[in-house]
Parts: structure tokens; C-alpha cells; sequence
């Protein structure tokens, strides 16, 4: 009965069924849903957990550490945590075994020197951002943890892309962050039973990285044994491996990513700068809580990426069209009635976590705004990747991060955690609609929510 009430649901709000393309994106999108349900609880665990046994200002120090830790992994992979989920769909498809393998040994390699010299660098460098720039003692020793973890952190997220390229949903999202978070949480709550430390959740989140590192590699490593046994002669032969060619697509990929993270956690970084680590862990705080509105995004984009570059690279526009539309859909219905009550009842959310965060009450409303404009046209990065517009991508999160940062070094001295919040508002609120209005005008395909869409019959226009 629950099936077939699902089935009606699905049939009047989501059509498609029997569109392979359609389907494939809902059952990949749905397995990450529910992993990325594991990872906000775990996420959502872990915050409570710091902010009530350890302490709101630990809850500062671990997100300062994150802040750092996320920006300088996304520079270690040099852009190719992105680029490689295109380059093993389309190269899997083709039959390609021995160019995927090449690319990823090489891949590791570079991504491996890079990421142990921005440790080193981080690991030098900690007593002077902590004393001079945070002017917080307390941060040395964790922004050393992060620096060790770097390294793991960043070949990691390479073998997770890795895999998401393959299309093991299922398994990449486990270990996107569901494993980090886990352990951090775990290991976090073991320490507290003998000392409540402000280093322990940077610690056991370096812990959680190690082990999502051996098992993907793991993982990784089964999956070139198995291939190999059953690899047949493709049609066409590959082209001789060029790391120059891989690497110059992919630095457009690298600036993009590292600019949306900048976009990203330049609020905290900065508001830290102005603030106490305690108006940090508020601030955090209320973004975290928005996040729930908008993760869905992030559950249709792992299936999606390598969809829109298999529908892009073949022609299909038409299919391409109704992915497009119907994952948006997916994102927005499920974004508006979250957003709805965190916009109605933002001191009563964050009192339930704990009464120290209610002053973020006003930062989480224009959080839950932020989030509702990204998941009406959430899928625009995804087209923009994968569709070879990264460059034009790139240009435009530049830009989006130009008026961020200015907006938060002329809002936070006068507006605190609310002024962070508005400058974070008008970044993503700026790429989202140039980054749609452009994919319109050169394809003719409509990137935003539109309840009154109908199946395309060819949505490809001039290039």
C-alpha cells in the first residue's frame, strides 16, 4: 500500500517514470538523501554535543579548524575533486580502463606533494594566525591537528570523488562526511567521559579522515583487481595519458571550488577576525541549522554530475532538459515549507539546542532566505562543470567573492553576525541568477524552478 501511495505521489508531482535518465537521477539522488540524513544527524549531533558538554567557545575553535582545514583540502586537490567525476564517467562509458588508471595514480601522486606542503606550511604558520590574527592562544594547538590531517583529508576526498564518478552512490556519500562526522562525534563523546578538552573534536575528526582514507582506498583498489579481470577492448582506442591536459580543464574547476569556499567560509574566518569565538559558534551555529533546508541539493548533485555530462557529451538535450527541471523541483518543494518554519520560529529551533544560541535567531532567518535562493536554480554549478562552461563559472564566483568579502569587511563591524549573514546573502544570490540567466540565453535551458514547465522537445539552442 505504502508503494503504491508512493508510486501516485511520484506520478503526479515527479512524471517520468520509465525515463531511465529520470530514474536513475531519483534512485541515486534518494540513496544520498538518505546518507546525507546519516551525516546531518551525526553533523547536527556532533554541534550539541561540543556546544553542551565541551562548550560553545570549543564549538568556535572546531569551526575555525574546519574553516581552515576545508579551504586548504580544496587547494591540495588542485581542482581535480571535481574534474575527475567527468573525466572516469566519460572515460568509464568509453571503456577507457587504463586512462582511468594513469589519471588517478597521477592524480594521487601530485594531489599528495601538494597537500603535505600546505601542512607543513599550516603547521609553521599556526602560532602566528592564532596569537595575531585570532589573537586566541587556544587555536595553536588545533590548527596543528588540522595541518597533520590535511594530507588524509585530501586523498580522501579524492578517492570519494573517485567513486562517485563510478556511480556508487551509495558508498561515496557514506564516506563523503557521514565517516568524518561519525568518528568525530564518537571519539569526542569517549573523551569527555575523562577530560572536556577543546582539541578533542579537532582531533578525532583528523582520526575520521585517516580511516575514511584507508577505506576507500580499499575500495578503489578492488575496483581496478575486478575491472581488470573483465576489461574487453573498447571501440575506440584511448588517447596517450597527458596530465597537462587533465590539469588545464581542471584549473578552472580548482579556482571555482576554492572561490565558492572562500564564498563559503570567508563569514567565519572573517567574523572571527571582529568577534569572540563564542559570536563564531552562534554564528556557525545558525548556519548549520539553515544547511538542513538546502542539503538535498548536494544529494541530487552527487547523481547528477556525471547524468549531465553523460546527457551533455552525447547530445541529449532533451533528456538533459527534464533532469535538469525535475531535480530542481525535487529541491525546491522539499527546500520552501523548511524554510517557512525556520523563518517563523528561529528562537524556538535554536532553544531547543540551547538557549546560548538564540541571539543567532535574525542570522538564521537570512540564512534560510540564503538557502531557499540556492535551491531554486541549485543545479546551476552542476550544468556549468560539467557542461565545459567552468571558465565562465570561475569568472563569475570571482566576482561573487569580491562582493562578499567587501560586504563583510562593511557589515560585520556594524552588524555583527547579521552583517555576515546579509554579505553571504548577496554573493549567492548574484552567481545564482547570472549563472542561470546565462545557461538560459546560450542553451535555452531554464535552470530555476517553473511549476508550469513541460517536457522539452528539444531545449539545445545556439552555441
Amino acid at each position: 500500500m505504502m508503494k503504491s501511495v508512493i508510486g501516485r505521489v511520484r506520478k503526479k508531482f515527479f512524471p517520468g517514470k520509465g525515463d531511465s535518465d529520470l530514474d536513475e537521477v531519483y534512485k541515486g539522488g534518494a540513496y544520498a538523501f538518505l546518507y546525507r540524513v546519516g551525516n546531518m544527524l551525526a553533523g547536527y549531533g556532533l554541534f550539541i554535543f561540543i556546544s553542551r558538554y565541551v562548550g560553545v567557545d570549543a564549538l568556535g575553535v572546531f569551526n575555525i579548524s574546519q574553516a581552515v582545514l576545508v579551504i586548504l583540502v580544496m587547494v591540495g586537490c588542485i581542482g581535480f575533486n571535481t574534474s575527475i567525476v567527468r573525466f572516469v564517467a566519460e572515460y568509464r562509458v568509453k571503456g577507457w580502463l587504463s586512462l582511468i588508471r594513469s589519471l588517478y595514480g597521477t592524480i594521487v601522486k601530485y594531489a599528495f606533494a601538494v597537500s603535505l606542503a600546505l601542512a607543513v606550511g599550516l603547521y609553521m604558520w599556526a602560532p602566528y594566525l592564532a596569537v595575531n590574527e585570532w589573537e586566541d592562544e587556544r587555536l595553536i594547538v588545533p590548527l596543528r591537528i588540522t595541518a597533520a590531517t590535511i594530507p588524509f583529508s585530501v586523498l580522501a576526498t579524492i578517492n570519494v570523488e573517485f567513486i562517485r564518478g563510478l556511480k556508487q552512490v551509495h558508498i561515496s556519500e557514506f564516506f563523503r562526511n557521514l565517516s568524518f562526522q561519525a568518528v568525530a562525534f564518537i571519539g569526542t563523546a569517549i573523551a569527555v567521559l575523562f577530560t572536556a578538552d577543546e582539541k578533542d573534536p579537532v582531533l578525532y575528526y583528523g582520526v575520521g579522515a585517516v580511516l575514511t582514507l584507508i577505506a576507500t582506498a580499499y575500495f578503489i583498489r578492488r575496483f581496478f583487481r575486478r575491472e581488470s579481470k573483465n576489461e574487453k577492448v573498447s571501440e575506440e582506442a584511448p588517447p596517450v595519458f597527458s596530465f597537462k591536459y587533465h590539469f588545464l580543464i581542471s584549473v578552472p574547476m580548482i579556482l571555482t571550488s576554492f572561490i565558492q569556499l572562500i564564498n563559503g567560509k570567508i563569514d567565519t574566518v572573517m567574523l572571527a577576525s571582529f568577534e569572540t569565538t563564542y559570536d563564531v559558534g552562534v554564528f556557525t551555529m545558525a548556519l548549520k541549522v539553515s544547511v538542513i533546508t538546502n542539503f538535498v541539493i548536494g544529494a541530487f548533485k552527487t547523481i547528477a554530475m556525471p547524468k549531465v555530462s553523460e546527457l551533455f557529451w552525447s547530445h541529449k538535450y532533451t533528456q538533459l532538459n527534464n533532469v535538469m527541471h525535475y531535480s530542481t523541483k525535487v529541491i525546491f518543494l522539499y527546500a520552501l515549507p523548511i524554510t517557512l518554519l525556520l523563518l517563523i520560529f528561529p528562537e524556538f529551533i535554536l532553544g531547543l539546542i540551547k538557549e546560548d544560541f538564540i541571539p543567532g535567531a535574525r542570522t538564521l532567518q537570512i540564512f534560510a532566505v540564503t538557502q531557499l535562493i540556492h535551491a531554486s536554480a541549485g543545479m546551476v554549478p552542476v550544468f556549468l562543470n560539467m557542461s565545459g562552461n567552468q571558465a565562465f563559472f570561475t569568472k563569475l564566483v570571482a566576482v561573487s567573492a569580491v562582493l562578499n568579502i567587501g560586504l563583510n569587511l562593511l557589515l560585520i563591524p556594524k552588524y555583527s553576525l547579521e552583517g555576515a549573514a546579509w554579505a553571504t546573502l548577496a554573493g549567492t544570490a548574484f552567481w545564482i541568477v547570472a549563472g542561470a540567466l546565462f545557461i538560459y540565453k546560450k542553451y535555452g535551458i531554464s535552470t530555476f524552478y517553473n511549476p508550469f514547465f513541460k517536457k522539452a522537445e528539444d531545449a539545445h539552442g545556439a552555441d
